[in-house]
C-alpha cells in the first residue's frame, strides 16, 4: 500500500505535455490499494460543475474512474485554481474530495496533506479572498454563470497573477524567501507535534523539506514544489521513514 501525492501541475489544457503524464501517473503508477492524493491546483482553472472543464478533462475523470475501480483509493484537495468541485467529480468511483486537508493513516504512519494556501495564517488579504470565492454568493454566481464567461475570466486571472508573482521561491528576494519558508516549516511542526509522521504541502512551489525531532518522534516536512519545473511528484512505501521524490514519467 504505496502513497502518491502530487499537486500544482497548473494544467492548462488537454494539450498541455503535464495532461499527459497526470494521465499516465493515474492509470500506471497507482496499484490497487496505493492512495493518491492530488494535493490541488492539479488545473490551472477548474472551478465548480461547469460543462466546458468537465468536457474538456474527460480523459482525466475516465482515468480516475478506472483507477478506482481497480481498488486505488483517491483524495483530491482543492486548490486556489480548482474548488467548489464536489458535484463535478460526485460519480467519480473511489475518491474523497476535501476543501483544505486530509489525514490518511498508511501501515502506522500519520500522514498530514494539505494545498498549503492557508499556511501563512498573517496572510490575511489571501484568506479573506479565500472565503470569498467560496461564499454562498460567489456559489450562486458560479452555478448561474455560462462556462465560458467562467473559463475566460479564469484565465484572464491566471495570466495577471503569473505576470505579478514569481512562479518559484527560490525566484524571490532572499529575505522573503527564508520567511516563506519559516511559515511553512512552522506549521508543518505543528502538525507534527500533533502526532502526524509526515506534513505535505504544495502552493508555494517551493522545493523545500526538513526533517524534525519533536517530543522524541522524527518527522519530515515535504513540499511538493512546482512539477511543471522540477519534473517530480512524491511518494512512500512501507517500511520506509521518509518520503521521497520521483520523477513524473515520461519527465
Amino acid at each position: 500500500m504505496s502513497v502518491y501525492i502530487v499537486s500544482d501541475l497548473h494544467i492548462w489544457g488537454p494539450d498541455d505535455p503535464l495532461y499527459s503524464v497526470l494521465l499516465a501517473l493515474i492509470g500506471n503508477q497507482a496499484k490497487v490499494d496505493d492512495v493518491l492524493v492530488l494535493a490541488g491546483d492539479v488545473f490551472d482553472l477548474f472551478v465548480g460543475s461547469k460543462a466546458i472543464f468537465k468536457k474538456r478533462y474527460s480523459e482525466f475523470f475516465s482515468a480516475l474512474n478506472r483507477a478506482g475501480q481497480r481498488g486505488v483509493k483517491i483524495h483530491y484537495i482543492e486548490g486556489n485554481h480548482d474548488f467548489l468541485l464536489g458535484r463535478a467529480f460526485a460519480r467519480v468511483q473511489g475518491l474523497e474530495l476535501h476543501s483544505e486537508s486530509v489525514s490518511l493513516e498508511v501501515q502506522g504512519k500519520r500522514f498530514f496533506v494539505t494545498h498549503g494556501d492557508q499556511a501563512d495564517r498573517r496572510d490575511f488579504g489571501y484568506l479573506i479572498l479565500r472565503a470569498f470565492f467560496r461564499s454562498v454568493p460567489i456559489r450562486c454566481l458560479i452555478w448561474l454563470v455560462p462556462g465560458s464567461w467562467l473559463d475566460r475570466l479564469g484565465r484572464w486571472s491566471s495570466r495577471r497573477s503569473r505576470n505579478k508573482n514569481p512562479l518559484l521561491v527560490s525566484q524571490l528576494p532572499l529575505e522573503r524567501r527564508e520567511v516563506l519558508r519559516k511559515v511553512y516549516r512552522s506549521f508543518a511542526a505543528e502538525r507534527l507535534a500533533q502526532g502526524y509522521d509526515f506534513v505535505v504541502m504544495g502552493h508555494c512551489h517551493d522545493l523545500d523539506e526538513m526533517f524534525f525531532q519533536i517530543g522524541g518522534r522524527p518527522g519530515q516536512y515535504v513540499n511538493v514544489g512546482f512539477p511543471r519545473v522540477h519534473g517530480s511528484f512524491l511518494s512512500w512505501v512501507p517500511g520506509e521513514d521518509k518520503i521521497h521524490r520521483e520523477r513524473l514519467p515520461g519527465v
